[in-house]
């Protein structure tokens, strides 16, 4: 009998790479950084970013969003108030316990920290390939579309040969460790049904952010790649227009992914970030 889809995610899921994480700073009740990772990640895109930040002193904190990984499950039922629900609750925790705080976002992620950021404020903001708002009729229709369509397989309108290194390469950034030579894994990503509802709570999540930018008036770190097919760099430069802090803009030679330490651009991207880091956690307090 063929392994449920959903089944076969849990079990890649599992691994540890994809748990959350914490890696104790230099001082105790110093600074710390809240990770947070995009659709569909864990921790696990978080991890060496984090660990670069650590190395330098911070204490760095890396949440699973509810109803990613293991509990993919109930991924349909979440909504975009959950998601930040969460990074809100876990920045009001940090702030309570350490002198400065940076909060970094990957993707959704980045929106999820555009509004927490609005509601509690931390030292800081560092935001990768942060989505808001896509191209597209399709994305403006969602609210009805959902109603119409419930679920479609996304995988499957792509022609997925797990023979081509590009293939690996892009599904390994939100599955990595797995074992693309398992029928089970291929399998369950070729049939994995994704509901519209879904992509109705990102696109929530991403108007929101916008909503809350401007009264986001903390110093931000944008890094953005210049090839980006998903966040497309006129998009994030529009949002930076809304932010109403102080902005550091880059742009890398890169798309989406920017953080994998595999990637052309991570050890830039990695240097961008400490840099700005340093400002908020001279080695000094360390």
């Amino acid at each position: 009998m063929a392994e449920n889809p959903i089944e076969a995610f849990q079990r890649v899921f599992e691994q540890p790479a994809h748990q959350p994480f914490f890696l104790p700073g230099a001082k105790a009740g110093g600074a710390a950084v809240l990770l947070i990772h995009g659709f569909p990640g864990t921790p696990a895109e978080m991890r060496a970013i984090g660990e670069a930040l650590q190395r330098t002193g911070w204490w760095a904190d890396a949440i699973l969003l509810p109803g990613f990984g293991t509990d993919i499950e109930t991924l349909p039922r979440r909504s975009a108030g959950e998601w930040v629900g969460a990074v809100v609750k876990e920045l009001r925790d940090l702030k309570r316990q350490y002198q400065r705080v940076i909060l970094v976002g990957f993707s959704l992620g980045g929106a999820l920290c555009i509004e927490a950021a609005s509601i509690i404020a931390p030292d800081a903001l560092v935001l990768y390939s942060p989505f808001w708002k896509l191209d597209g009729v399709l994305w403006g229709v969602l609210p009805a579309l959902k109603h119409l369509i419930p679920t479609f397989k996304p995988f499957k309108l792509m022609k997925l040969d797990f023979d081509q290194p590009a293939t690996r390469a892009s599904i390994a950034q939100f599955m990595p460790g797995a074992d693309f030579d398992d029928p089970a894994v291929q399998a369950a990503i070729r049939e994995f049904a994704v509901p519209t509802n879904l992509f109705d709570q990102i696109r929530r999540a991403g108007a929101a952010a916008s909503r809350a930018a401007p009264n986001v008036r903390v110093p931000t770190l944008i890094v953005q790649g210049t090839r980006d097919p998903l966040v497309k760099p006129d998009k994030t430069r529009a949002l930076i227009e809304r932010l109403g802090g102080t902005v550091t803009y880059r742009e890398v030679p890169a798309e989406h992914q920017l953080i994998a330490p595999e990637m052309a651009c991570y050890h830039l991207v990695e240097r961008m970030t400490l840099e700005f880091a340093a400002a908020f956690f001279p080695q000094s307090e360390a």
